[in-house]
């Protein structure tokens, strides 16, 4: 697993039928749930874009990454791409396959004049949150209650699909910069000086707290688990049980003008970042 990554549009048979099979392998997806080629080509031939991250090796060629958008347009008529669905490989990812593909992506959005992608994900997946928010600089602005209904994938059988809805303004100062500069994270220090909306209780692992409604700081932290994965195949009552509750925080919160911009760790636990500030402020910032 040493070849060089190529990131390249994919168009055709051999392409299609390989993200069909990478579709299956990483989500565990029936065949009904798989995007299929007919649906990929038309996606495609319509101004879409599916990307291919590939790696060659002993004379062979492996899609071993993909990323899959089409157009779209938000509520007030703007044009955007909607993103539905990125993958990586198992054995390739943390390798920055998936953030050579979105940065792929965001490139050849942006030669189709649009600056907005937008897709979802599920508020309590601290691995996609850091790679959302912090290093795309990708920032939440909506929340949804069991968006999908109930999704028959290995990874999110069992559990209500609830989802943020993700805007990475590619023009924005604040998405410029992660690019060029990177992600720093803030001081511990300065982490743990912002309330907390829902301290979760010791253990192993820890279930949630008490949610507090009636903070009125700028900034809040929200606890999520630190791998849900990992929780659903331990408990998945407990999984459900911090669904449930973080459910409710980022309900009324997000409700009153939050948006979710970060997240942050303190030792081994994770927080949401939550901030009352105009969209345009978030997107101007570091």
């Amino acid at each position: 697993m040493n070849g060089e990554i190529v990131i390249e549009p994919v168009e055709d048979f051999e392409g299609f039928h390989a993200c069909e099979r990478l579709q299956q392998e990483v989500w565990g997806l029936e065949d009904l749930g798989v995007v299929p080629d007919h649906v990929l080509l038309t996606t495609v031939e319509g101004g879409g874009l599916l990307l291919g991250a590939f790696v060659a090796e002993g004379g062979a060629r492996e899609m071993v990454g993909f990323a899959l958008s089409f157009f779209g347009r938000t509520e007030d008529g703007k044009l955007r791409h909607c993103s539905l669905m990125a993958a990586v490989k198992d054995g390739w990812r943390d390798r920055g396959v998936g953030y050579r593909l979105k940065l792929a992506q965001r490139e050849c959005v942006l030669r189709q004049g649009v600056a907005l992608i937008t897709w979802t994900f599920d508020p309590m997946e601290s691995r996609n949150a850091h790679f959302n928010l912090n290093k795309l600089g990708a920032v939440a602005t909506r929340y949804f209650l069991n968006y999908y209904g109930d999704l028959r994938d290995e990874r999110n059988r069992g559990i209500p699909t609830d989802r943020f809805l993700c805007e990475w303004h590619l023009r924005s100062p604040r998405v410029e910069r992660r690019i060029t500069q990177g992600y720093q994270p803030p001081d511990p220090e300065l982490i743990r000086e912002i309330p907390v909306v829902n301290r979760g209780k010791p253990g192993k692992p820890p279930t949630p707290g008490t949610v507090s409604l009636g903070l009125e700081e700028e900034r809040l932290r929200l606890e999520i688990p630190v791998d849900l994965q990992a929780l659903k195949a331990r408990s998945l009552a407990l999984a459900r049980a911090w669904r449930f509750s973080t459910r409710e925080a980022l309900s009324h919160y997000m409700g009153r003008g939050y948006l979710v911009t970060g997240l942050l760790r303190d030792g081994k636990r994770s927080f949401l970042l939550l901030e009352r500030k105009p969209l345009e402020e978030v997107l101007a910032a570091p």
